[in-house]
Parts: C-alpha cells; structure tokens; sequence
C-alpha cells in the first residue's frame, strides 16, 4: 500500500502486545498520504499538515454559463463577466444580483475596475470593449471584429486601458475616452492575459509558445520568460516579481530551453530554477523576479486560470475540479483552501471587507472565501489493509493546537475492503495523544477519522503527524517446497556432499528459521543435523552417514519473533534420496583370447544406485571406456562385452573398473594368456 511503513517497533504500556511479533505501524506524515483521504472542512498543505479550511459560502447564483471575470467597484459591489449570453451581473454586498449591461457578443470574457468608478469589460468573438460608467451607462470603445478580447488591465492612474486579444496576438492600448491604437504585436495567435506595471509599462501572456512579454511604454516588446508550457492564462504584477500562471494540457519542451525570440524582440528570457520539468498534464505558477530569474514556485496537474496575492499569500485558481490552492511564499508551503462543485475557479477578487470573490464556471456562481476558520473539519483515512486479522494498538498524534482549538481521533475496522454495515461503529474520540489507543475490535482492515474544531475562526489547529500500531495474529510459517538430489535423475557434482534447497513464506513477515533433520529407513527417530539454521539451502556432508535411504525434514519457526508459548512451526519432509559408500561388485571373465586380442564379458551390480561409466586397462596402460550391452547407464545391474587391442603372445590382466550415481568406485580383473602362434 502507498501510505504503509512498516517497522519492529515495540509499544510499551500494552499487555495484550507484551509477548508480540513485530508490531507494525501507519505512519502518515506527508501529502501523499492523504491522496485517498476524505476532507470535509479540512485541507492538506504540501508539508503533510492537515488544518480547518477556510470559510467558503456561495454568494450569488448567476443566469450564466460561465463567470469569466469578478471585479469590485468603488461602491463595494461586485461586478461579474459572463457567458453564454454576453451579461454583465451588479451583485450588492448582500448578494442580490442585478443585470448592468448585455452585450452584442455572446462572451463578456474580461473585466478591469477603474479608480473613478468605471468598470471596462471586453467581449468576443466580436472584440468589443466597452465603458460601464459609475452610473451604469455603457459606450462602446472599441470594435475589432472577429477578435475575443481576452484580458483587460488599467494602470494605476486610470489614464490607460490594456487588452490582450486574439487570433492575432495584438495587445491594444486605450484611453478612456475610446482612442484606442493597436500597442503591441506579437509572433503568438492569443494574448491570453494583460496586466499594468509601472512607468506606462505592459505584461502579456500568451499560447503556443507560452511567453510572458514586458512592453514598455513606447511599444518595444521583450520576451521576459519562456514557460515549459504553452499557454501562460494568467499574470499577477507586484512592486519586486511577475507572477505567471501557466494552462496547457501538455509540456511542451524541456525546461531552460527557449524558443527563438521574433527578430524585433530583443533581449534574453529570464534564468529559470525548478527541480525539473513539468510533465504533461502539469501546469505552474513562475515567480519573474526583477532581478531576471523565474523560479517556480507552485506546480498541479490542473489548469491554472486565475491568480491573486493578499497578506503574503499567494491565491491559485484552477480547473477542471475547481480548486484554488493556497502558497505561503515565506515557507514555500501550500494548500488547498477549496474545491468547489464546479470545474473551474475563472477569476478571483479580493473585497476591501477581506474576503475573497470566486468566479465559478459551469454553472456560472460567485463564491466568498472568507479570511476565517471553519469551526469544524475532518480527514477520513483511506482503508488501511493490515493483511491479516490484528490486534489494534497505541494511537499517536503531533499537533499544534492553540487555545481554543482541539484535535480528536476515532476509528473503526472491518473484515471487507469497503466499509458497510458489518464494520464497527466510529469509536469514541481520543482526545490525548500520549495514551490514546486504537479503541476497534480485531480484524484486517481499519480506518480512522480525525476531526479538527476551533472555538476562535482566527485560529485553526494543524495535525502534523499521526501513527497507529498493530499486530497480525500469529500465523505458523508454511514451507512450500523441499527439493532434496535425486541421484537416480541426474548426476551430482559432488555426490557425496548432497544440496537441498526449500522455500517458506511468513504471513506475518516474522523472521523464520529452520531446524534441519535426517532418518534413514528403518531408524526409530529424527537425527538433528541444524537448529536455528538462517539459509534456504543445506549441503549435508555424508561421508560420515552410514549408506541407505533417508528423508529430509526442515521445520520452520517463527520463534525469533515471538514469546516460546506464541512461537508457531512447520514442517515439510523430503522425497526419499540415497546415501551410498557400498562401491559396485564387478564380475570379469574372458571368453577367447588369440593374437587378434582378447574377448571379454563382465557384469556390474550396485546395492542402492544406479551405474553411471566404466572403462578398463590391460596391464596397467591406458582406460578405455566401454559401455552396457544395451547402449545405456541406466539401472543398478549392468552387463559388459568388449574386446581389446591385439595382443602378442604373453600374460595379461584386464581390470574393469565401474562407478555408480553415488561416486563409488568398484573393481573385477582377470588374468589370461595368450599363446603363442604354431
């Protein structure tokens, strides 16, 4: 299992554990182990955290597809971009909506506040931007016909207005009585994103290459940095960095490689610094410092749609499961603050009450993320799969948990992998991390519950590590295999030291070692040849066994890991084998023998094995091999025929010398003459 770390460790204070085997343990300290987790009012930060969510509220339900864009005017009411009819939404502070404006186009995609009051609001596929006074009247701008003006930007004095339109990749610049000229051109199809800086200075963003483009106030453009991605959907400009989101379903190259710069765009992109490079699917937040370097400072496998940067923290707003995520610069940790039932966070707002506006899309709905704890939240575990029936242990948990704020844990088990009504009710809450048990009955799976609560939303406890122990139920060893040499089968190297080879499994992962035995037929009792032997493999040196037919048996224990009276064994016993130092009766006689050599016959017999070769010398010279009369070693008893050389007349010995499976050696001779020719 992906969350499970198992260790020997031993847990004082429990009788039921005293006499245990290894006594293993659910360590979930990092994010990844609350990847299957159930949050409910809870979120997990990237350092394995678990604290209470912010308060999340839907604020008004809107008569859209989509809410593209979210902007508060002077007044504190919200403004709210929308489609697929082309509306602008007012939204009071009490949440009541009304319609400001309806646009020719179908997509009101963008939006910009002005100091005096006036919202900008830019449409497609017909490219309108439009002028909603503080009053609500609306005067149409601009008209760039088949362009989606996709992102607007007014700098700070409110003299000018920037918009990021496509297909042609043009960043236009306006004044707010419409005089409008086209600022910048880029080599890209879509300027997805605009943001104002200082000194009459432009940021852009872009697709198919992924550029973020700074565009100074006389229209010279520079490439500021090169995304891995594709597609940079949203800039975030603060007084020392460049924030960019980037929204590409795949990587597109290598991080630090750069796509070449059109001719006019001068200058180099910026010095990335990341661990590695993004693969498909994943999408980031790079910070451009003002001193040239990008660092990336977020990365999901999700969509970045939207950015914000409030009280130190940076706000991420993402698809497709509508999550916006929270990053402490400072620490560099990060969280998941809320995941809406919509698929996309497409625009953020910061209220000046302190709150937090969230433009939802599919349907179209504004949210209210306030700067406030829930009062209540859990994380429900994954199931936790023990393997075997267990004994439940000590519960521990690292908290930090300000006045005010508690952390409890209960649990519940189970004998099926999916919780149902034949599982344990919720146990009580443990509310004290140094004695709190696991309070479920025995069995495989567990699962536990911690719950979150605070007194004060300014404060929320945070739950930075929590570990349960168990024990599987003793389970004896199982011997599975026990191979002991077949000198009938096949010839050994060495025959007289014989190899077995065994294999045992321990459902408990308890250490098993084994005690090692042989009989011979006809022997009353086991002889112990090993005890408390660790290897898998035995050569037994049976020069010192008498000869006969014996068994092996290996008995496992899994006493090392267990008190004597709970120590559990197996057994399994070999197929017969022999041990043989009787050598072969060897029987030679010579049936003729003249000048032309002599003719001989011999048979061979062997009390427990087969014959495995012979051969013969005539006076002492050379052996030669010779062979059954049938062709085959293949039995206890053998017969011979064979002739030798030609021989001159005189007296000869022939000795026929033959082996057995077992290494014996045996010998017959014969002593004959050969007469001399008349």
């Amino acid at each position: 299992m992906r969350h499970l770390f198992l260790a020997a460790l031993l847990v004082p204070g429990l009788p039921s554990l005293a006499f245990a085997s290894k006594v293993k343990v659910w360590h979930h300290h990092a994010a990844a182990h609350y990847d299957k987790a159930r949050l409910g009012g809870a979120v997990v930060t990237s350092e394995g955290a678990v604290r209470l969510s912010r308060q999340l509220s839907p604020f008004a339900g809107l008569d859209a597809t989509h809410v593209w864009a979210v902007v508060e005017d002077r007044g504190g009411n919200l403004i709210a971009a929308t489609g697929d009819e082309g509306k602008v939404f007012k939204v009071a502070p009490d949440g009541k909506a009304t319609l400001l404006y309806t646009a020719d186009d179908s997509q009101v995609l963008s939006l910009a506040a002005a100091a005096d009051g006036s919202v900008y609001a830019g449409t497609g596929p017909a490219g309108q931007i439009v002028r909603i006074d503080a009053a609500g009247k609306a005067t149409v701008l601009h008209r760039a016909s088949g362009t989606y003006v996709w992102s607007l930007a007014v700098d700070a004095k409110g003299e000018t207005i920037y918009a990021g339109t496509g297909p042609k990749g043009i960043v236009y610049r306006l004044t707010p009585d419409g005089k409008a000229t086209a600022f910048y051109t880029t080599k890209q199809e879509h300027v997805l994103c605009v943001a104002a800086g200082t000194d009459g200075t432009a940021y852009a963003g872009t697709d198919k290459a992924g550029l973020v483009y700074r565009i100074d106030a006389q229209g010279k453009g520079f490439v500021l940095f090169s995304a891995p991605q594709a597609e940079v959907r949203a800039l975030l400009v603060t007084p020392d960095a460049v924030y960019a989101g980037t929204s590409a379903p795949g990587a597109r190259r290598r991080l630090g490689s750069s796509s070449a710069s059109p001719p006019h765009e001068e200058g180099k992109t910026a010095t990335t610094s990341a661990p590695s490079a993004p693969s498909a699917g994943e999408n980031s937040v790079w910070r451009l410092g003002n001193d040239g370097t990008a660092r990336e400072v977020f990365r999901e496998r999700a969509l970045v749609l939207s950015l914000l940067r409030k009280g130190g923290r940076l706000f991420v707003g993402t698809g497709m499961e509508g999550q916006l995520f929270e990053v402490d610069e400072a620490t560099r940790e990060r969280a998941e603050v809320a995941r809406l039932d919509h698929g996309q966070v497409l625009g953020m707002c910061a209220r000046k009450d302190g709150s937090l506006v969230l433009a939802a899309g599919d349907p179209g709905k504004l949210y209210v993320l306030r700067d406030a704890y829930a009062a209540h939240g859990t994380v429900v575990s994954e199931v936790l799969d023990a393997k075997l029936l267990s004994k439940w242990g000590s519960l521990r948990w690292q908290a930090d948990a300000p006045p005010g704020t508690k952390v409890t844990v209960a649990a519940r088990s189970g004998n099926v992998a999916e919780p149902d009504e034949t599982w344990s009710d919720w146990s009580a809450e443990q509310t004290d991390p140094e004695t709190a048990i696991i309070a479920a009955p025995p069995a495989r799976f567990l699962q536990y519950r911690a719950t979150l609560t605070t007194d004060n939303p300014s404060l929320t406890p945070s739950l930075r590590d929590l570990t349960l122990r168990y024990k599987n139920n003793n389970q004896a060893p199982e011997m599975t295999s026990l191979d002991a040499p077949n000198l009938e089968a096949a010839n050994q190297e060495s025959p007289k030291k014989l190899r077995f080879k065994w294999s045992a499994t321990d459902a408990n992962e308890d250490e098993v070692t084994f005690d090692v035995y042989a009989r011979k037929d006809g022997w009353k009792d086991w002889v112990l040849l090993e005890e408390d032997y660790e290897k898998k493999e035995y050569d037994w040196d049976t020069t010192s066994a008498p000869s006969g037919v014996y068994r092996l048996k290996v008995v496992a224990s899994d006493r090392r890991d267990n008190a004597a009276e709970d120590a559990l064994t197996h057994e399994r016993i070999s197929e017969p084998f022999v041990v043989s130092h009787q050598p072969p009766a060897v029987a030679l006689k010579v049936t003729s023998a003249d000048g032309d050599g002599a003719a001989l016959e011999a048979t061979a017999v062997d009390p427990l094995v087969r014959l495995t070769s012979a051969s013969f010398a005539v006076n002492g010279k050379k052996w030669t091999n010779v062979f059954p009369t049938d062709g085959l070693f293949d039995s206890k008893t053998e017969t011979f025929r064979f002739r030798t050389e030609s021989l001159k007349p005189g007296t000869y010995v022939v000795v026929l010398r033959v082996k057995d499976a077992a290494g014996n050696v045996g010998a017959g001779d014969v002593v004959f003459t050969v007469p001399a020719k008349k």
